[in-house]
């Protein structure tokens, strides 16, 4: 009786330390899984960590670097603006405009046509002195008109020197029917004829000046509307140069 009673209380301890061991055994499993998922979570948090400091350091570097270029264009583009402004100036002060350019271009077209560059000096040295110039002689004429080519179409200055004609474009009348006089709103064209038959023109609306010279002499004129059908001429002679 007694043996059966031992051999069951020796059972009873053998399976509670089994089932303890296997229970202790459960809880180094269990252990050492959480111990290696934190070491392994410990380190993905410091190699995201080291990541995320990389990418802030990274753009850090690509910020200074953009702000460094920034500025360096704006330094290229303060720089080129100043550049701009200079050649202005100096465009300003070395091109010639306004009266100036149009006597520029005058003083070419005379070179070009062969006049004698030292002639045209001495004529731009002679024009701030007065010069002692003939009284004016003031004349009108017919402006001719393709509808009328009659008398009176014509004026000659300094016993025949120059004679003085031309031609308009005919006006029309509130019908629209073409007239014989000329029209003064558009433009005319004055032609100066020299005594042996070299001639010169001006073309534009009215009034028009233009200038003939002929041998040491110099005319002047100033053609106005007069009258219907006639055109007003003021014509001076002057030395020339």
């Amino acid at each position: 009786m007694s043996y059966g009673l031992y051999d069951y209380n020796r059972r009873r301890r053998r399976r509670f330390w089994s089932r303890l061991l296997t229970w202790l055994s459960g809880l180094v499993v269990l252990a050492g899984i959480a111990g290696f998922s934190y070491t392994v979570g410990v380190e993905q948090v410091k190699s995201r960590a080291d990541s995320l400091e990389q990418e802030v350091a990274a753009m850090a570097a690509a910020k200074d670097k953009a702000e460094k270029r920034a500025a360096q264009l704006q330094q290229i583009a303060q720089t080129q603006e100043i550049r701009a402004n200079e050649l202005e100036i100096r465009l300003q002060r070395e091109v010639p405009s306004g009266d100036l350019a149009k006597l520029r271009d005058l003083l070419a077209k005379r070179l070009a046509e062969g006049v004698d560059p030292t002639r045209l000096a001495f004529v731009i040295e002679q024009t701030g002195m007065r010069r002692a110039c003939a009284p004016a002689e003031v004349k009108r004429f017919v402006l001719p008109t393709p509808v009328y080519k009659g008398a009176n179409t014509q004026v000659a200055f300094a016993d025949g020197a120059i004679t003085v004609t031309g031609g308009g474009q005919p006006a029309r009348n509130a019908a629209g029917n073409v007239e014989a006089w000329f029209d003064p709103t558009k433009p005319v064209t004055l032609k100066f004829v020299q005594a042996d038959g070299q001639a010169t023109s001006a073309t534009g609306p009215l009034p028009l000046e233009h200038s003939v010279v002929v041998g040491d002499k110099e005319f002047r004129f100033t053609v106005n509307q007069g009258a219907r059908s006639f055109v007003e001429i003021n014509g001076t002679r002057c030395p020339f140069p």
